[in-house]
């Protein structure tokens, strides 16, 4: 009776092992989750980072906390965020940068060797200058760099950034012979260009606008989006300006490490479309110039393909990749 006994106890605790788990599993978020942003606090990639870690706070009641890492063109927390315990509670804010940085060997893995969660937002860049500079269009800009190489410079997020590419094909496009100066994100490169230490920079919508309205201390001379932005409707596009083959912009994109969990990638999936929908964020996004342009799923994986593909292409077209 007594080894009947001790039998089932042991096979009522073998169940509850067994059962832990995916107990575990359900109530994920049990405490807070790290969000990696790989670019220095106060740039648009950390600002896009903080409000949508907002919004999934409201949507699983579990703190996000954001940790800036920066460094290499975001290629520092990116691998960070690669080499994470693939357990949910840590995620990152990924992008272009991620495709760029992977191509180029600053990130010594591959973009598809992530969990791609979902594509949350897109934006155009612009290039600015000081708005007591001469120069009043992206052609007068070009000229001056002509006139006197390498003295003239374009400041950009990182080596090997998107803002980095598309400053190179600026270069490329319009036969500029700007100096490319790179910093460890854009926070940076816009308190250098505010402190006259660079002449220009290509940077995201939503890291000029705070500086660009009336009085403010930079002039857009263009943004890189097919169409003039509600944000900056006086400013015309590149292509308006006789200018292609310029990458347009940046998109934001919620990601963790390879092999996550079935159910914890279903949690965090749902909870990400419902943060997209979220009244705050929306105004986050119509604020700062930004479209929401979220995707998950087999359209976000096969959306990658098709960056990896183009980015990859215009690396090779300006030099970047042998």
């Amino acid at each position: 009776m007594r080894r009947h006994a001790l039998g089932s106890v042991a096979a009522v605790m073998l169940a509850v092992l067994l059962i832990l788990p995916v107990w575990a599993q359900e109530r994920y978020p049990a405490k807070p989750v790290s969000v990696i942003v790989p670019m220095a606090p106060g740039g648009g990639t950390d600002m896009v980072g903080r409000a949508f870690a907002e919004a999934l706070k409201k949507q699983l009641g579990q703190s996000f906390v954001v940790e800036n890492v920066a460094g290499a063109g975001s290629a520092i927390g990116t691998t960070k965020l690669h080499g994470s315990k693939a357990d949910g509670y840590t995620l990152g804010i990924v992008g272009g940068f991620l495709v760029s940085t992977s191509l180029q060997g600053a990130a010594k893995f591959p973009a598809t060797d992530l969990t791609h969660i979902a594509r949350l937002s897109q934006e155009t860049f612009v290039l600015a200058v000081l708005a007591d500079s001469p120069w009043k269009t992206v052609a007068d800009y070009a000229e001056a760099s002509k006139k006197e190489p390498g003295k003239v410079t374009l400041g950009t997020a990182g080596s090997g950034a998107m803002t980095h590419l598309a400053a190179e094909a600026l270069n490329q496009k319009t036969g500029a012979k700007f100096n490319l100066i790179h910093f460890a994100g854009g926070a940076k490169e816009i308190t250098a260009v505010l402190g006259g230490h660079v002449s220009g920079g290509v940077f995201s919508q939503v890291e000029v606008i705070p500086h660009s309205a009336a009085g403010g201390k930079l002039r857009v001379l263009a943004v890189f989006s097919d169409k003039r932005t509600d944000k900056l409707p006086a400013v015309p596009t590149l292509k308006e300006q006789g200018i292609q083959g310029v990458p347009p912009g940046p998109w934001q994109g919620l990601a963790g490490p390879k092999g996550m969990p079935e159910p914890v990638k279903k949690v965090l999936a749902e909870a990400a479309v419902k943060a997209s929908e979220d009244r705050e964020w929306q105004d986050f996004l119509s604020m700062n110039g930004l479209t929401s342009t979220f995707l998950a799923g087999p359209e976000m994986d096969a959306f990658l393909g098709q960056e990896i593909e183009m980015i990859g292409g215009l690396m090779k077209a300006i030099g970047l990749l042998k």
